[in-house]
This record gives C-alpha cells, structure tokens and sequence, in this order.
C-alpha cells in the first residue's frame, strides 16, 4: 500500500557560517505566527517500502522506548533508550546493525549503562579515531516518579563496552550558563558544530538553542561551576528526591561567541488551530535546525492524545528561529494499514524518536508496538528519506 510522506530537507542556504562565530548574534524570539504562505518546497509523493524504511523492528537490551539514534561510520546503529521501570535512572547505549528485514533483530549485547544522568531525549555520538564518545545531558534530578531530568550540564563519556557510568564520571563536561537546565546536545562533525538545547528560564514556553564550533568548545577554558541535582548518584538510592550542591570542573562555554543563538515556542509556529504533540529531538546540519513531535496512539502509561492513529510532524528552522520548510505531516505514521503491510504494527502505534541528517538524507525514528496484536513489546525503526532527486 502507498501513503503520501511528505518531508522537507534543506533549502538553500540562508547564509554563510564563514567567520560568524567571530560575532555575537541577536537572540530572536519570534511570536506565534499563522505560516499559511510556508509552503514545502520538496515532497515525496508515495511511500516505498523499499526504499524508505532504513531499519526496522530492533529490540534492544530492555523493553523501553529509544529516545533517539545516531549513525557511525562503520554502518552501525547507537541506540539512546530509556531505562525500563525498575531502573528509571538509567539510559541504555546500544550499538545494533542495521535490519532490513521483517524478522525481529534483537541487539543486546554491546552496550553501556548511563546512570542518573536524565532524560535523554537528545544525544551525540563523537568518532575521534577508533574511539567513540557520547554527548549526553548529566547531572539531572529525579521526580516524584523515579524519572530522572532537569539536567544542568553536557557530559562527554567514552564509550566502553560493558561499562556503568555514572553521572558524576564523565570524562569532560560542559557549561553554558547559570540556571539553565534541561540539556540536549547534537553535533554536525561535518561543519564543526556543537548545538545545545536547554530550557529557557525565565519563560517555558520557548525552546531554546546555543550553537557553537565544536573545536572551539572541545579547546574551551575550565572552570568550576556549582550545580544542584538529586543525590542518588552518590547514595545509590534512584529515588532520593534530595538535592545537594555540587562543584563540577568543566569547560565554560560562556567564554565563546556562540554562532548562533535561538528560540522558538513550543507550540504556535504552525498554522493557525494547529495541534501540537511531544517533542521529540532535533538535529542542526550546516545552518538548519530539523525538530520533530509526535505521539503514538498506543501508550499504556496514558496520554492526552487519544487519537486512533499515530502524529508525526517536522519542521525546519533556520538560526534565526525563522521557518525555512513549513511543519509537515509524515502522512505513513498516521496511516495504519501501511504500517501493517510493512510489518511493523497491527495497532498503529508509532512513537516519534528522534531525527537526523547524515549524508544527504533525512532520518525519522520510531518505536512501534504490536508487530501483532498479541505482541505489545517496543521495536525501534528508523526511516530515511533521499534528497537526492529534488
């Protein structure tokens, strides 16, 4: 069965990077607006199995959710995932191959354990060498329901197979401010940059972006800054709620002009009455910001959305926080006979879970439920969209 995608990958480029990072940049705040006359200037018309789906169907070392992929040279698959409800504190690092296949592929056994670091919801894989490291949010605090967020700074871990690492044991750390909290990394090796999204403040109804050269943060002076996050780290008990101050030596972005600096609301930057779902990541390439949400239909912890089918949106930013590709429907999520005659769920239930561009491409994440309608488990699928032909 066809389905209509649409997605959109670049336009041409707004302007340079060349030598911006020599400049300080306004911070531009733009209001909810009705982007009626933002119309996507590249589609593809017809879903193709074939040719769109990347992977597919991946269990990884618990039944949870991915928060989000990133791709390594050697054709390999890193999975951030969510801890299961026993060890809510802990993210999951899976390296997995890529499947094409309908049949499941379950990848559990070359991984790293993060502990007490937060959410996850957007990581960075760095290749230097043979070596791999992970960016990641660190130091964040637990809720009243054991879920661990807030974080205060980026740490940077090396990646060793088979190791725990606990948030108080990056090999580096990075720091862009006082109060800021809620940190999510990306990088674009490619174009030496390091993008850290955090929340605002004074206001959260903005989602907001510092983007750096990544040479220059990785060079960036040190400093020792005071952070406050839940003890449990240090107590070994997940679930303390208290919260302690602690001296962190880490690299102070603050002493850099960042190459940009942005914000946009978290909801109203589409067209009017528009329905706003989870954010769920982004990913900078060159001078672009690529942001999706979403929300699957099938969530057994409860949701406001109680749609029948699954929502996935993506919308395209330039480092302004103006919109450069209008948001724009993946129409398959929401179709679930397509989902079903690609062997992917019976009940429709497709998470939006991260978002890259590699290579050219466009990637979309997911986690489904329900290969069959007795099979409820989570599996991880990731599309990918050529933009070779616009």
């Amino acid at each position: 069965m066809k389905t209509v995608v649409k997605y959109m990958l670049g336009l041409a480029s707004v302007w340079s990077l060349a030598g911006c990072s020599k400049f300080p940049l306004p911070e531009i705040v733009k209001p909810a607006v009705d982007q009626t006359d933002k119309k996507s200037t590249t589609n593809i018309s017809a879903f193709d199995a074939a040719a769109n789906i990347y992977s597919r169907n991946t269990a990884l070392l618990g039944n949870n959710a991915m928060q989000g992929f990133n791709f390594d040279s050697d054709g390999s698959i890193w999975y951030t995932q969510s801890g299961e409800s026993a060890v809510k504190h802990q993210i999951n690092l899976v390296k997995s191959a890529v499947n094409k296949n309908t049949s499941i592929l379950t990848a559990n056994t070359d991984f790293m354990k993060l502990s007490y670091f937060g959410h996850g919801t957007n990581t960075a894989m760095e290749e230097v060498g043979s070596d791999r490291y992970v960016w990641i949010g660190a130091y964040g605090s637990a809720n009243n329901a054991g879920e661990y967020w807030n974080e205060k700074l980026i740490g940077r871990v090396k990646y060793v197979k088979g190791k725990t690492v606990k948030t108080n044991e990056c090999d580096e750390y990075y720091y862009i401010g006082k109060g800021y909290t809620d940190m999510h990394p990306c990088i674009d090796a490619e174009n030496d940059l390091l993008t850290i999204n955090y929340a605002d403040p004074t206001n959260n109804a903005f989602r907001c972006f510092m983007v750096f050269k990544l040479s220059e943060a990785r060079q960036a002076t040190m400093t020792n800054t005071v952070v406050e996050s839940t003890d449990g780290f240090e107590t070994n008990n997940p679930s303390s709620l208290n919260k302690k101050s602690y001296t962190v030596y880490c690299r102070d972005l603050t002493k850099l002009t960042p190459v940009a600096k942005m914000k946009f609301r978290k909801t109203g930057y589409g067209n009017a009455n528009a329905t706003y779902y989870d954010w769920q990541g982004f990913d900078v390439h060159k001078d672009k910001l690529y942001y999706v949400e979403g929300q699957s239909n099938y969530n057994l912890f409860g949701s406001f959305f109680t749609d029948d089918v699954s929502q996935s949106y993506v919308t395209i930013f330039d480092f302004n926080g103006n919109i450069v590709e209008e948001r724009t429907q993946v129409a398959v999520i929401s179709d679930r006979n397509a989902l079903k005659s690609i062997g992917m769920t019976e009940l429709g239930a497709m998470e939006s879970e991260g978002i890259k561009v590699y290579k050219g491409k466009l990637y979309l994440g997911y986690t489904s439920r329900g290969i069959t309608q007795q099979d409820t488990k989570h599996y991880q699928n990731i599309f990918v969209f050529d933009d070779a032909k616009k």
